[in-house]
């Protein structure tokens, strides 16, 4: 078996992280930012008081952020066992449901941070964001012949 930091995981979790940010800098940018503007769960000025303007942002953690993600969707699509484009969108929507669920729901459930309607709208968006970049770390995996004990034993069956 291969160690998991091989070239190929680290090339698939670079890969999955890029995949990963532009699909959710897309929702954003065509769907989420007008959709929370018009569903607003309060008021502007707090909304201005929460986030940090485009100037303020914090590049680092961004990237740190960005990575961590990319990395723990390729290191559960790797668990899994997912080496294809199709185990990757099972898998990914399975692991994206439930992630996104429990951060959604969870902050619609104790802050003022969402909506009734946007915290649906967000869980869908980041949802299929996490299941396409599924998709993307399965398929780098198995094109590196990367394969898991959990592969390796449905392979056996």
């Amino acid at each position: 078996m291969k160690s998991i930091m091989s070239k190929n995981f680290l090339a698939a979790g670079l890969l999955t992280t890029v995949v990963n940010l532009l699909l959710n800098a897309a929702a954003y940018f065509l769907l989420l930012k007008d959709f929370y503007h018009a569903h607003p769960a309060v008021s502007e000025e707090f909304m201005r008081q929460l986030h940090r303007p485009p100037d303020q942002l914090v590049g680092w953690a961004m990237v740190v952020t960005a990575l961590t993600m990319g990395f723990l969707i390729t290191t559960a699509m790797r668990w899994s066992g997912a080496t294809t484009f199709a185990t990757g969108l099972k898998n990914g929507l399975i692991l994206g449901m439930l992630f996104w669920g429990s951060v959604n729901f969870g902050l619609y459930a104790s802050s003022n941070f969402f909506s009734y309607a946007t915290v649906f709208v967000d869980y869908a968006c980041s949802a299929t964001a996490m299941t396409l970049s599924g998709a993307v770390a399965a398929w780098m995996l198995g094109r590196g012949g990367l394969h898991t004990a959990g592969s390796a034993a449905r392979n056996l069956a």
